[in-house]
């Protein structure tokens, strides 16, 4: 069987988001409600799942052992990885981060941003932080580069795809701004950082796709490129308008990777 057959898009994202939107609404909920923070958790975690919930259940239902292989061939075979790119999954966006806190000094921004945080920017309640900012890119590319960025470019060029799922991503995160004091929810102080986060995710959606087709579509590429997105974010002091211009430097990153790769982002649909 054709594997581009099986692929079923809409299936993929609607249970996704019926599954995280359900839940992270209910965590939301009990976050405002003193003593519930163990129940909050307990509704986190279904939408931190859910991308690979929904994976696993349209493998499953696609009868497809073709599709079973190839994902478990994916999830596990590091000779996938081009050596070449290696550098660029783990330290892009650190540099991206001091390129950009250097250019914050331009502005009077402080040097210090430069310095390792005591503590993270935001709460998980009473899941460590940082194991949340491990497991959540991991479970994340199982479900979005396992299953949901090859349905879509079945249907469409990989910049397309792109486009697509970076929408797609930004949308799913929408609950957790009403998570109170989650990392979304304390933009809400600023209409301008949370319009940056809603932007910024369109560029590393273009990066991070573009390290899954280099890399044979490799998960394990995009986990360690998504685990050094979200650690390089928070392990300095950077202010929020610094991280305003790293989304400009990012999307600088992604044009230039679109116009120097220009036939893998408008060439054939199919994965692979």
């Amino acid at each position: 069987m054709d594997i581009k057959a099986t692929y079923k898009p809409a299936a993929f994202f609607v249970i996704t988001f019926l599954i995280t939107w359900s839940a992270w609404f209910i965590a939301a909920y009990f976050s405002y409600q003193e003593g519930m923070e163990g129940l909050q958790a307990l509704f986190m975690l279904p939408g931190l799942f859910a991308p690979f919930i929904a994976a696993m259940i349209m493998i499953y239902r696609s009868k497809s052992p073709e599709l079973r292989r190839d994902y478990r061939d994916r999830l596990l075979n590091f000779k996938r990885i081009k050596l070449a790119t290696v550098p660029i999954m783990l330290l892009l966006m650190p540099a991206v981060i001091l390129a950009s806190i250097l250019l914050s000094l331009l502005f009077g921004k402080s040097a210090d941003q430069f310095a390792i945080v005591q503590q993270f920017s935001f709460s998980a309640g009473p899941v460590p932080v940082l194991l949340l900012l491990i497991f959540v890119p991991a479970l994340e590319e199982m479900g979005w580069r396992g299953y949901g960025v090859d349905s879509l470019r079945s249907r469409f060029n990989l910049f397309a795809t792109s486009l697509w799922f970076g929408l797609l991503w930004a949308l799913w995160h929408l609950p957790m701004f009403f998570v109170r004091h989650y990392y979304q929810n304390e933009l809400l102080s600023n209409w301008v950082y949370t319009a940056n986060f809603w932007v910024s995710i369109f560029p590393v959606a273009i990066i991070i796709n573009w390290l899954y087709y280099r890399n044979n579509r490799s998960i394990i590429a995009c986990f360690l490129f998504h685990l050094s997105v979200d650690l390089a974010s928070e392990i300095f002091q950077v202010e929020q308008f610094t991280k305003c211009i790293g989304t400009g430097v990012l999307i600088l990153i992604a044009v230039l990777i679109v116009i120097a790769d220009r036939k893998l982002f408008f060439g054939e649909k199919e994965p692979g």
